[in-house]
């Protein structure tokens, strides 16, 4: 594996960033440390949005504690596996059966 193809494995994914909140999708490797993104439209009106970002922003690399700022954003391989990863988090099937809840709303 070349070193580029390593930083290609985040290329394609689906994620939800916990920090501005928006779901969206990594577009394209800009160099060894940052990815275009793809944020989808928010839930607030924003429209559609593209950004340079850091991969240090993305995994939160170095962080000391969880109150040094906002935690890592999750990636998914499909959109439908999103979906599904946030209708888990909001809807558990069996309102008796225990749910993990995030300490932090995304």
């Amino acid at each position: 594996m070349t070193d580029r193809s390593k930083f290609e494995l985040l290329v394609g994914k689906y994620f939800i960033a916990t920090f501005p909140h928006w779901d969206g999708r990594v577009e394209a490797v800009i160099d060894d440390g940052h990815y275009l993104v793809r944020f989808d439209p928010g839930n607030d009106g924003s429209p559609e949005a593209f950004a340079v970002v850091a991969l240090d922003d993305m995994v939160r690399a170095g962080r000391e504690d969880e109150e040094e700022g906002p935690a890592h954003w999750l990636f998914f391989d499909t959109a439908d596996d999103r979906a599904k990863f946030r209708a888990w988090m909001e809807a558990p099937e069996d309102p008796n059966k225990p749910r993990v809840v995030p300490m932090r709303r995304y």
